[in-house]
């Protein structure tokens, strides 16, 4: 019994031992570090990649030296950082970062290491990388340098003394020809341009309704096209008759509006009940009712001339009632 109970227990041990040497042993083993340079030497500015991986072989968090503007003497252009997994599914991983350095002192320079930490699980890894010499050379001629095929400047070309008086006369010729053009430019940019008065827009307005009549069917998709160019028309005399902005409106603003508008009674409700129904034909795809187009119409038509300066609307009015007389 007593060797039953050495061996159970000798087993326990030796399984709590492996399992802790294999914890410790995963926890101590750091990460693998690889730092390099894509230049040994450069030229002073030139831009210089330096690439630094954190391979890890479980799962991690990445902790790495934030960096300001500067590494060492060196000036930092750019600094990416990001995680690159090996599979879907896989913990482990390879954290890299590209710092592009730049710097403007010729000479022989080391670039500093970078640090940082890594977290796995419950421990806390630091890392650091190498420094690496690099060498960044003068853009200036170096002393020992062949500059012998350089060749001097030429002596100064003299002009024979007619061309000199030749070319003065062209000269001043030029500069008074571009001095008259300049004068008569600024003469005529002085002069008002006449410009024909624009279009009442009433006369715009009756104009278009009379081309929607001939180029559009009411009955054709419901009505929609229809109200469409009707609505447009009436919001751009208003826009033009009362200096409104409602063709960038919706209707509910349009409509908050129409109390204090400057026409009847009977023609805002009329409007409000207008602006509702044009809604419902073009963005519900309510088919317009027979007949209700032409009515519409109408009544946009008979809005637009009743609501003319008072001395057009009495003489739409006259001429209208002299008309139906003679008929």
């Amino acid at each position: 019994m007593t060797t039953h109970r050495r061996l159970i227990v000798s087993f326990c041990l030796a399984s709590v031992l492996s399992i802790c040497s294999g914890w410790f042993a995963q926890a101590a083993t750091p990460p693998r570090v690889v730092v390099s340079a894509d230049h040994q030497t450069a030229t002073v500015g030139d831009p210089i990649k330096l690439s630094i991986t954190v391979d890890h072989q479980s799962d991690w968090q990445q902790f790495p030296q934030p960096l300001s503007g500067k590494l060492g003497d060196f000036d930092i252009l750019r600094d990416t950082a990001f995680v690159d997994r090996r599979r879907e599914g896989d913990k482990g991983g390879a954290f890299k970062r590209e710092l592009t350095l730049a710097i403007f002192k010729p000479g022989g320079h080391w670039i500093p290491s970078v640090s940082g930490y890594t977290v796995i699980g419950a421990d806390t890894l630091r890392w650091q990388t190498d420094s690496l010499a690099i060498n960044i050379e003068s853009v200036l001629a170096r002393p020992d340098a062949d500059t012998t095929d350089i060749a001097g400047l030429k002596q100064p070309y003299v002009a024979p003394e007619s061309r000199w008086r030749f070319w003065t006369g062209i000269a001043l010729l030029g500069a008074a020809i571009a001095a008259y053009l300049w004068y008569r430019l600024r003469r005529r940019a002085h002069e008002p341009v006449p410009m024909a008065p624009p279009r009442p827009a009433w006369e715009v307005a009756l104009e278009e309704l009379e081309q929607l009549r001939r180029e559009v069917n009411p009955a054709a998709d419901g009505g929609r096209l229809w109200y469409f160019r009707l609505s447009e028309i009436l919001r751009r005399y208003w826009d033009a008759r009362y200096d409104w902005q409602s063709i960038d409106q919706t209707t509910t603003e349009i409509i908050r509006v129409l109390p204090q508008a400057p026409f009847s009674e009977s023609h805002r409700g009329r409007a409000a009940e207008f602006l509702r129904l044009a809604d419902y034909i073009r963005y519900a795809r309510q088919p317009a009712q027979e007949g209700r187009p032409e009515v519409d119409w109408e009544w946009v038509k008979s809005f637009i001339l009743e609501t003319r300066p008072p001395r057009l609307a009495d003489a739409g009015t006259t001429e209208q009632s002299g008309a139906r007389a003679a008929a």
